[in-house]
């Protein structure tokens, strides 16, 4: 029998702190979790609560998207665990740190590929959600939890991550992915586009096109922008945790390695050249794991905004898999 759970993950092990979050959801709030979050700007706290954000109890990590600005990737990281708050790129972000755990489980070890997550309305998948601009990232520490800092603003980060080191949702610098390079290829072929800083709207879905908010297509959610999620993680992401990342020889590359031109890799993000990972001719090597396992766990970056004012729950997050 196969099942998806959320979790919420603060344990260092990589293990979950709340081993479900069950019938409850998250929900999103400003600088306390009695305050709402203004108007374009995104969350300070993220606690597990009702379908209204009325009665919160657990906190979780809280992973806040910091503005476009070049080379992007920045977040605020805090919440639970990390007090008082720093603020550093995607790539400083620990594993266990995500906002969410997603953990796939089965009688029998399994492979997965194929792995989608969506923001969508509750209702149906292929549409957008009401009244919220979401950011999301997978996170992966390759190297495992060991480096030298946790970053500054994503340009001294000295870990070999992450699964994503821009946002999906956010304009991808044209500078660093170049015109064309907005894109990641799944193991099975399918295409995921996210859009640059050069396009009008990065979300191309047309139920959006009625929203007169500011920055209102620059979201995950409907068919517009869909986040891939890496191949088969292993518990605990064990079958990512590979020392021989770090050269660019070895079996598995970061994800970002597929979308982020050479050129703008190493000095933006580890503060010097080391990795000499190339421009994506080797980009299955950036797809995840390959071997099977009972469970399957992603580390999920998550950060919103409210296009206007008022509760948003007609708001939802769906993830797809395949497993064999």
């Amino acid at each position: 029998m196969a099942e998806l759970i959320f979790q919420l993950l603060h344990n260092a092990n990589g293990t979950a702190a709340v081993q479900t979050i069950g019938a409850s959801g998250l929900a999103f709030y400003g600088t306390n979790a009695a305050s709402s979050v203004q108007i374009g700007e995104y969350q300070d706290n993220t606690y597990v609560a009702n379908a209204d954000g009325s009665v919160y109890k657990d906190q979780t990590n809280n992973i806040k998207y910091v503005a476009d600005t070049f080379p992007s990737g920045k977040t605020v990281l805090g919440g639970q665990i990390v007090n008082p708050s720093v603020s550093c790129g995607l790539s400083g972000v620990k594993s266990f740190q995500g906002t969410v755990g997603i953990e796939f489980g089965h009688t029998t070890a399994v492979k997965i590929q194929n792995a989608q997550l969506r923001i969508y309305d509750r209702a149906n998948v292929n549409y957008p959600a009401s009244g919220v601009n979401t950011k999301v990232a997978e996170i992966i520490n390759h190297d495992g939890y060991t480096y030298a800092s946790q970053g500054t603003l994503g340009n001294t980060s000295n870990v070999v991550g992450s699964g994503d080191i821009l946002w999906w949702g956010e304009p991808w610098p044209v500078e660093m992915v170049g015109a064309a390079g907005a894109t990641y290829k799944n193991s099975n072929g399918v295409v995921f586009i996210n859009g640059t800083d050069a396009d009008t709207n990065i979300n191309g879905d047309s139920r959006l096109s009625s929203a007169a908010v500011a920055g209102s297509y620059d979201t995950v959610g409907g068919t517009g922008i869909i986040v891939p999620l890496s191949d088969s993680p292993g518990s605990g992401q064990k079958a990512l945790d590979r020392n021989d990342i770090a050269g660019s020889s070895g079996p598995i590359w970061p994800k970002w390695t597929q979308y982020v031109n050479s050129t703008s890799r190493q000095a933006l993000f580890f503060g010097q050249s080391k990795y000499n990972f190339d421009d994506g001719y080797n980009s299955n090597k950036a797809q995840g794991g390959t071997g099977v396992d009972t469970h399957h766990t992603w580390s999920i970056a998550l950060s919103a905004s409210p296009l206007s004012v008022g509760s948003k729950d007609q708001y939802g997050l769906y993830v797809s898999v395949e497993y064999l």
